[in-house]
C-alpha cells in the first residue's frame, strides 16, 4: 500500500484519509507527514494529482504547480480563468487567495473528485469561485459566444492517461474561441513520462502563434504557455519576472522563468493531435475516453519515480 508513495516511509506518518471508487477514478486521499495527497490508481499503479502543505496551506508544494504560474508573465493580472481539471484544487486555491478579484471556473466531471477536494482540500466556493460537473469540452463548447476568459489551465488527468479529447487541433480551436485576443492558454504536460509532448507541442502551435515551454532541471514537471499577439524574447522574460509583484514566499517567479526552455519539443517530424470521432456521436465517443480504464489509450503517460 505504501510503496505507492515512492520512498519508503514510517508507516505510523501515512494515513489514508478516504477512497472512493468512481466510474472515472479510483481515488485516494492521504495524509503524509504535514502533506495531504490526492493520488489516482489505474493499471496497478498510482500517480500523483495534487498536494498541500496542511501547515502551509498558502503555499504551492508541488514543482508543477509553481511552474504553472509562469503564465502570470503573459497576463499578469487576469480577470477571468478557466481550468480544466480540479485535482485537489491547489491551484485555484492559491489563485483565489492572492488575486481577489479573479473570477474563476473549474469544471471537473468526477463528482467525488470534488467531494474530496471540499472536505479534505479546503476548497470553498464563492460566487467568484464556481465548480462546474461537467466534461471539460463540453463545457467549453456552451461557453462560445459568451464572456471571454483572460486565461486557460488544462490539468485533466486521469490515472496514467489524459482523455484525448483535450488534446487535439480541434480542443484547442475551441479554447481560443473562449478567449480574449491577448488571452493565454496553461497546460500540464507532466514530467518524464509522458512522451508524446513533441506532439502536444506540435498541435498547439497548429493553434497559437506563440509557444512557450517551461521545465525544471530534474524534468519533474513541464508546462507549456501559448498565447497570441507578439512573440516575446527570452530576455523580456526575465525581464517580467525581475518586475513581478511579490508573491507569497517561497515562491520565486525569477526562479520559475530561469525554467524557461526556448525550441524545446518543437519537432516538424510529428503528427499534431487530431479528432477521431465514431460514428456513435460526439458525446458517447467523449464518454468513453473518460471511462476508459484499459492500459491501451490514446494519450498514455507513466509512472516515473
Amino acid at each position: 500500500m505504501f510503496q505507492f508513495l515512492g520512498k519508503k516511509q514510517v508507516e505510523p506518518e501515512i494515513k489514508v484519509l478516504a477512497r472512493e471508487r468512481t466510474p472515472y477514478n479510483d481515488i485516494y486521499v492521504i495524509q503524509n507527514g504535514e502533506n495531504r495527497e490526492l493520488w489516482f490508481k489505474g493499471n496497478g499503479e498510482y500517480y500523483l494529482q495534487s498536494r498541500v502543505n496542511v501547515e502551509k496551506q498558502k503555499q504551492l508544494a508541488l514543482v508543477y504547480s509553481n511552474m504553472m504560474m509562469a503564465s502570470l508573465l503573459f497576463c499578469p493580472n487576469p480577470c477571468r480563468l478557466l481550468m480544466v481539471g480540479l485535482g485537489g484544487a491547489a491551484v485555484t486555491n492559491f489563485l483565489s487567495e492572492w488575486f481577489p478579484n479573479l473570477h474563476i471556473d473549474v469544471v471537473e466531471i468526477d463528482k467525488k473528485v470534488i467531494e474530496v477536494s471540499k472536505k479534505y482540500f479546503y476548497l470553498r466556493e464563492s460566487s467568484r469561485y464556481r465548480i462546474f460537473q461537467e466534461d471539460g469540452r463540453v463545457f467549453v463548447q456552451k461557453r462560445k459566444g459568451r464572456e471571454l476568459y483572460d486565461w486557460v489551465i488544462l490539468d485533466a488527468f486521469k490515472s496514467g492517461s489524459i482523455p484525448y479529447h483535450l488534446k487535439t487541433h480541434q480542443f484547442y480551436k475551441e479554447i481560443r474561441e473562449i478567449l480574449n485576443p491577448d488571452g493565454i492558454v496553461g497546460s500540464n504536460l507532466y514530467g518524464q513520462g509522458n512522451t508524446l509532448k513533441p506532439r502536444d507541442t506540435k498541435t498547439f502551435m497548429s493553434v497559437f502563434p506563440n509557444i512557450y515551454c517551461f521545465e525544471d532541471a530534474e524534468r519533474v514537471a513541464t508546462v507549456l504557455i501559448a498565447n497570441g499577439g507578439s512573440r516575446w524574447s527570452e530576455e523580456k522574460i526575465h525581464e517580467k519576472a525581475d518586475m513581478f509583484k511579490k508573491m507569497p514566499e517561497p515562491f520565486s517567479m525569477k526562479e520559475v522563468a530561469k525554467n524557461y526552455r526556448p525550441g524545446k519539443f518543437i519537432e516538424e517530424s510529428v503528427a499534431r493531435f487530431d479528432d477521431h470521432f465514431s460514428g456513435r456521436g460526439f458525446l458517447h465517443d467523449i464518454e468513453s475516453e473518460n471511462r476508459q480504464s484499459v492500459k491501451p489509450r490514446r494519450y498514455p503517460i507513466k509512472n516515473v519515480q
